[in-house]
């Protein structure tokens, strides 16, 4: 009997080392499991910071490069009202000279008929 209870005695100490070793094999993979999803959050989070940055670079010079299309078309307009003024101040006495005596010779013709 002796040997049939260190049988059992034995087969109940492998069960319990069994389970001992699965409860900690389970603890460890779990430790795993927590530490991977921990990495995967931290460099999820940096991936979205760094494409937020990225987004607002890009944004910025965006916003930039229409300012300075802007004031480009700004500047573009004054020098062609500039230009426009210039040419009315150079041909609008001669016209209007023109036009004077158009209306003139048309009254003296108109005066002598």
């Amino acid at each position: 009997m002796s040997t049939l209870q260190e049988v059992l005695a034995v087969l109940l100490g492998a069960e319990s080392e069994a389970k001992r070793i699965i409860t900690d094999s389970k603890n460890e993979s779990d430790g795993f499991l927590q530490s991977a999803q921990g990495k995967f959050a931290r460099d999820r989070t940096n991936q979205m910071a760094s494409a937020r940055e990225q987004a607002k670079g890009i944004m910025e010079t965006a916003l930039n490069s229409a300012k300075t299309e802007a004031q480009q078309i700004s500047d573009l307009g004054k020098e062609e009202r500039a230009r426009m003024q210039r040419r009315f101040e150079e041909n609008a006495e001669p016209v209007l000279t023109a036009m004077v005596s158009e209306i003139a010779e048309t009254y003296l013709s108109k005066g002598r008929a």
